[in-house]
């Protein structure tokens, strides 16, 4: 039988090779700065696609806010990137109830087991008035996670430990943010800078409180030194 040559490859397949050969090449030619901006436009695009072509469109809005009370996982450019966006749109006094936010999160969650970080229903420290304040450079987690009913939102928040709650999330959206960060971060790691996962608390503590993290980073090191990965 003579093989089929001319078979599609799988989307998600396909999105996660085009995403490393572009990030590897901007990583070489640009930096991983300019690297991640771009790949995150690409990612927000792609969402963007997927959205508009869901059927009754999503119940995600400004306002609604059950899903950022999530234990958030992010990685070191991610965060380095939110820095330099609260250092520069927040104010003085905003940076210092942020670094006491993120302090209090971090102690909470380090006295909780790995379920009970699941459940704990905390209140992410960018949440400001109901919206995010970091919306623009939100973590790429959260750009994966919209719905299409707000109901199964509301009752995981009401009721966390409930995990039997059916799911709302648009798996489309799911699988194509993962596929694309999946890419990113084999560009990442070819380049050799440190690709773990972080809570995204604890990671903002340490990389508020000074350059030491970013500085490790760059020089290809792990950057969050003392913590438990996300």
């Amino acid at each position: 039988m003579v093989k089929n040559t001319n078979q599609h490859p799988d989307p998600f397949t396909e999105i996660t090779r085009r995403e490393h050969a572009i990030t590897q090449a901007d990583i070489k030619s640009h930096g991983w700065q300019p690297a991640l901006v771009a790949s995150q436009k690409r990612q927000d695009a792609i969402a963007n696609l997927i959205v508009s072509s869901v059927s009754g469109g999503i119940a995600c809005h400004a306002g609604c806010w059950y899903c950022c009370y999530f234990k958030v996982d992010v990685h070191a450019e991610e965060v380095f990137r939110i820095v330099d966006y609260v250092r520069a749109k927040f104010s003085p006094a905003r940076v210092a109830q942020l670094q006491e936010d993120v302090a209090t999160n971090t102690k909470t969650l380090q006295a909780l087991s790995t379920q009970g970080q699941l459940t704990a229903n905390l209140k992410c420290a960018f949440l400001d008035n109901g919206q995010c304040s970091i919306y623009e450079v939100r973590p790429a987690r959260c750009k994966t996670f919209h719905a299409k009913d707000v109901e199964g939102c509301k009752k995981s928040y009401e009721d966390p430990n409930d995990l039997s709650i059916p799911s709302s999330f648009i798996p489309e959206l799911l699988h194509a943010g993962e596929a694309h960060l999946t890419g990113f971060r084999q560009a990442l790691a070819d380049a050799d800078y440190d690709t773990n996962a972080y809570e995204l608390n604890a990671a903002m503590a340490m990389a508020l409180a000074d350059s030491t993290p970013k500085r490790r980073f760059e020089k290809h090191k792990k950057a969050f030194v003392g913590m438990v990965k996300g």
